[in-house]
Protein backbone atom coordinates (compact mmCIF):
# COMPACT_ATOMS: atom_id res chain seq x y z
CA UNK A 1 0.00 0.00 0.00
CA UNK A 2 1.54 3.35 -0.69
CA UNK A 3 2.28 6.14 1.85
CA UNK A 4 0.15 8.56 -0.17
CA UNK A 5 -2.92 11.01 0.56
CA UNK A 6 -6.28 11.15 -1.35
CA UNK A 7 -4.56 13.94 -3.68
CA UNK A 8 -1.19 11.42 -4.42
CA UNK A 9 0.82 13.69 -2.63
CA UNK A 10 2.92 12.60 0.70
CA UNK A 11 1.85 12.74 3.84
CA UNK A 12 3.61 15.59 6.27
CA UNK A 13 4.60 14.41 9.46
CA UNK A 14 5.70 17.10 11.99
CA UNK A 15 6.66 16.69 15.32
CA UNK A 16 7.35 19.90 16.84
CA UNK A 17 7.41 22.40 14.02
CA UNK A 18 8.72 25.35 15.86
CA UNK A 19 11.69 23.51 16.90
CA UNK A 20 11.95 22.69 13.22
CA UNK A 21 12.31 26.08 11.96
CA UNK A 22 14.22 27.75 15.18
CA UNK A 23 17.58 29.01 14.30
CA UNK A 24 20.57 27.02 15.63
CA UNK A 25 23.26 29.17 17.64
CA UNK A 26 26.50 27.42 18.88
CA UNK A 27 28.50 29.06 21.98
CA UNK A 28 31.94 27.36 22.22
CA UNK A 29 33.32 27.77 25.68
CA UNK A 30 36.51 27.35 28.06
CA UNK A 31 36.64 27.62 31.69
CA UNK A 32 39.48 28.73 33.82
CA UNK A 33 39.41 29.40 37.69
CA UNK A 34 37.69 32.44 37.20
CA UNK A 35 35.52 32.47 34.32
CA UNK A 36 34.33 31.07 31.17
CA UNK A 37 35.39 32.29 28.07
CA UNK A 38 33.04 31.44 24.73
CA UNK A 39 32.65 32.21 21.12
CA UNK A 40 29.10 32.49 19.95
CA UNK A 41 28.52 31.47 16.57
CA UNK A 42 25.73 31.48 13.47
CA UNK A 43 26.83 28.98 11.71
CA UNK A 44 30.43 29.69 10.58
CA UNK A 45 29.79 33.75 11.21
CA UNK A 46 31.19 34.58 14.68
CA UNK A 47 28.31 36.71 16.29
CA UNK A 48 30.37 37.92 19.85
CA UNK A 49 32.32 36.73 22.39
CA UNK A 50 30.91 35.53 26.00
CA UNK A 51 31.89 35.81 29.55
CA UNK A 52 30.36 33.66 32.07
CA UNK A 53 31.32 32.38 35.68
CA UNK A 54 33.63 29.43 36.11
CA UNK A 55 32.02 25.89 36.18
CA UNK A 56 31.02 25.29 39.12
CA UNK A 57 28.87 22.08 39.00
CA UNK A 58 26.11 24.28 37.74
CA UNK A 59 25.38 25.72 41.12
CA UNK A 60 22.79 28.05 41.04
CA UNK A 61 23.62 32.03 40.32
CA UNK A 62 27.50 30.63 41.03
CA UNK A 63 28.33 28.53 37.59
CA UNK A 64 28.34 28.86 33.99
CA UNK A 65 25.75 26.15 31.99
CA UNK A 66 26.45 23.24 31.49
CA UNK A 67 26.79 21.76 27.95
CA UNK A 68 23.90 20.95 26.04
CA UNK A 69 21.45 22.07 24.02
CA UNK A 70 18.65 24.64 25.42
CA UNK A 71 15.79 26.49 23.77
CA UNK A 72 16.38 30.10 23.66
CA UNK A 73 12.93 32.36 24.04
CA UNK A 74 12.37 36.44 24.23
CA UNK A 75 10.82 37.41 27.92
CA UNK A 76 10.53 40.61 29.95
CA UNK A 77 13.38 40.82 32.75
CA UNK A 78 12.11 43.30 35.34
CA UNK A 79 16.02 44.47 35.93
CA UNK A 80 17.35 43.63 31.30
CA UNK A 81 13.82 44.89 30.17
CA UNK A 82 13.74 42.86 26.80
CA UNK A 83 15.71 40.27 26.25
CA UNK A 84 16.82 36.16 25.56
CA UNK A 85 15.97 33.20 28.06
CA UNK A 86 17.65 30.29 28.71
CA UNK A 87 15.91 27.57 28.91
CA UNK A 88 15.37 23.96 30.50
CA UNK A 89 18.91 24.07 32.05
CA UNK A 90 18.65 21.16 34.93
CA UNK A 91 17.71 22.99 38.09
CA UNK A 92 18.35 26.73 37.09
CA UNK A 93 15.77 29.11 36.24
CA UNK A 94 16.36 32.95 34.97
CA UNK A 95 19.53 32.67 33.30
CA UNK A 96 19.43 35.42 30.63
CA UNK A 97 21.83 36.86 28.11
CA UNK A 98 22.14 40.66 29.17
CA UNK A 99 24.79 43.32 29.66
CA UNK A 100 27.94 43.46 31.18
CA UNK A 101 31.73 42.93 31.13
CA UNK A 102 32.75 40.65 34.23
CA UNK A 103 31.85 37.91 35.79
CA UNK A 104 30.80 39.97 38.54
CA UNK A 105 27.80 41.34 36.60
CA UNK A 106 26.33 38.03 36.53
CA UNK A 107 24.48 35.29 38.35
CA UNK A 108 25.30 32.69 36.18
CA UNK A 109 23.93 34.23 33.29
CA UNK A 110 25.17 34.94 29.76
CA UNK A 111 27.56 38.48 29.00
CA UNK A 112 27.78 38.83 25.30
CA UNK A 113 30.75 41.05 24.57
CA UNK A 114 32.87 42.52 21.41
CA UNK A 115 35.98 41.42 22.72
CA UNK A 116 38.13 39.97 25.68
CA UNK A 117 40.02 42.17 28.22
CA UNK A 118 41.85 42.33 31.36
CA UNK A 119 40.34 44.37 34.05
CA UNK A 120 42.45 45.02 37.29
CA UNK A 121 44.28 41.56 36.44
CA UNK A 122 41.00 39.51 36.04
CA UNK A 123 40.11 38.37 32.59
CA UNK A 124 36.52 39.93 30.97
CA UNK A 125 34.71 41.53 28.02
CA UNK A 126 34.35 45.03 26.83
CA UNK A 127 32.03 46.46 24.64
CA UNK A 128 28.74 44.81 25.80
CA UNK A 129 26.43 46.97 24.64
CA UNK A 130 27.62 46.88 21.09
CA UNK A 131 27.92 42.97 21.18
CA UNK A 132 24.01 42.54 23.15
CA UNK A 133 22.81 45.21 20.61
CA UNK A 134 24.26 42.77 17.32
CA UNK A 135 22.69 39.99 19.18
CA UNK A 136 19.50 41.46 19.39
CA UNK A 137 19.21 42.96 15.87
CA UNK A 138 20.49 39.52 14.19
CA UNK A 139 17.73 37.74 16.29
CA UNK A 140 14.56 39.87 16.01
CA UNK A 141 12.89 38.27 18.48
CA UNK A 142 12.88 34.92 17.57
CA UNK A 143 13.16 31.77 19.62
CA UNK A 144 16.34 29.71 19.04
CA UNK A 145 18.08 26.96 19.46
CA UNK A 146 22.00 27.11 21.44
CA UNK A 147 23.72 24.30 21.32
CA UNK A 148 26.51 24.63 24.07
CA UNK A 149 29.83 22.88 23.58
CA UNK A 150 32.92 22.69 26.65
CA UNK A 151 36.48 22.60 25.51
CA UNK A 152 39.56 21.78 27.99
Amino acid sequence: MPLTTKNGKLPVLVTDLERLKMKQLTLKTFSTDDVTIGKLYNGNELICHTVERPWLDNVANESCIPEGEYTIKMTNSPKFGPTYEVKNVPGRTHILFHKGNTVSDSFGCILPVSNIAVFNGRIGGASSKFAYDRLMNLLHGESFRLKIERTL
